[in-house]
């Protein structure tokens, strides 16, 4: 899912000056940041870049640096949202909206409240495109240590940005689609639509031949949905958060399912610090723990015992 997918959500000038750079530096942008009034932000890993409007690269930021003004801003927001953004408002009191391509967009803005709960939001003042990323094979090196002579549970660690979603897509596109010769079935709970990348009613990511996808349930929804209706041997979700999830996993563990899962950590200590994940050890299903390090060139399994 390359970059060239966002093309029709952005500015003549902010796609100008993307234009001039080398397709190895496009490749490694993974968030592009615009702000009213602000230089135009990219990010490629840990590292952050400014760009010129000729589409030289600045490590710092200075009087060259493109500038977003409010006009531009409101355009590339409305693109975002294809014209539509009544049609977004769920997505967007949750801070978020999903593009074409899987490619998600943090948005911040003023909350508007009615009765304690929060219904529309307004005076948008930044955006975060996180750029979608299909990397096959990611998975392989932890799937022929994991999955040759099991067929385990796992959770998926990671920074944000840190590939746990990249990660899962690769997950059930191999396990669906013949590794260790089984054709697992393969249940894809997509609440945000950014593992199958559904784009009007066509997947376009590559989540293998035996995956079946969900896209806009809530987990634990989905994960009963999927329970009941579609036989799964394995349940992928992304970013578990909730002990309503859990409880839904383990309705699904009492029905024979493995699931693999995502949570947000950056270490070992802030993993096992955290109640969620506490909690999913304590089902007493999951057998390991993946952190992933560096996307999946570096990477530490944790036996759960």
């Amino acid at each position: 899912m390359p970059l060239n997918t966002l093309i029709p959500c952005l500015s003549d000038g902010i796609n100008a000056a993307l234009a001039q750079l080398s397709a190895t530096a496009l490749n490694c942008i993974t968030e592009i940041r615009l702000r009213k009034n602000l230089p135009l932000v990219l990010c490629a890993g840990k590292s952050t870049y400014f760009i010129t409007a000729k589409g030289k690269l600045l490590n710092y930021c200075s009087e060259f640096a493109y500038m977003v003004d409010e006009e531009e801003f409101d355009v590339v927001f409305r693109r975002l949202c294809n014209y539509s953004v009544h049609c977004e408002i769920d997505n967007l009191v949750n801070g978020y909206i999903t593009v074409k391509g899987g490619n998600r967009v943090g948005v911040c803005s003023t909350a508007v409240k009615t009765d304690g709960s929060i219904t529309a939001v307004k005076e948008i003042t930044s955006l975060n495109i996180r750029i979608a990323k299909e990397i096959k094979d990611c998975a392989k090196p932890i799937l022929n240590l994991l999955y040759v002579n099991e067929f385990p549970s796992i959770i998926v660690a990671s920074p944000p940005s840190g590939g746990k979603t990249t990660f899962l897509r690769d997950l059930a596109r191999q396990l669906s689609s013949g590794f260790n010769n089984r054709y697992v079935k393969t249940a894809l709970i997509d609440e945000r639509n950014e593992l199958a990348c559904k784009d009007d009613g066509i997947i376009t990511a590559d989540v293998g031949v035996n995956t079946d996808v969900l896209t806009g349930f809530s987990k634990s929804l989905g994960i009963e949905i999927a329970v009941r209706t579609l036989a799964p041997q394995l349940i992928i979700c992304d970013e578990v958060s909730s002990l309503k999830e859990i409880e839904a996993m383990k309705n699904g563990f009492l029905c024979g399912c493995a699931f693999a899962v995502s949570v947000h950590a950056a270490s070992k200590e802030q993993l096992m610090n955290k109640h969620i994940v506490r909690n999913l050890i304590a089902t007493r299903e999951f057998s390991y723990v993946v952190l992933l390090k560096d996307y999946t060139n570096e990477f530490e399994i944790m036996e759960v015992s």
